[in-house]
């Protein structure tokens, strides 16, 4: 039940800064994804994961960062490096 609470936390944490981020949760599971059209695009997504990475330290959480990657789908019109605790995310083919 306290996992729960964890995961509601960072849904309302993503939504309350007004993030057009879309987020999917599904047990320990977090996916967050963004239509990036633009530079302006790639910071929100980018400050999305900041958000992330922050809430798991608060709730002294690991992030499994062996399962983490960046999928681009569709046209690359903006070529961009994530990070997560100043890991550099690797893309997914």
């Amino acid at each position: 039940m306290s996992f729960l609470i964890y995961v509601d936390d960072l849904a309302k944490l993503l939504e309350y800064h007004g993030r057009p981020i879309v987020v999917k949760l599904f047990a320990d599971d977090v996916k967050v994804y963004l239509e990036i059209v633009n530079s302006d695009d790639a910071d929100k997504l980018q400050c999305a994961l900041e958000l992330i990475t922050n809430s798991a330290e608060d709730w002294q959480l690991s992030i499994s960062m062996n399962k983490c990657n960046v999928l681009m789908i569709g046209k690359r019109t903006v070529c961009r490096k994530y990070y997560i605790s100043g890991t550099e995310l690797p893309h997914s083919a």
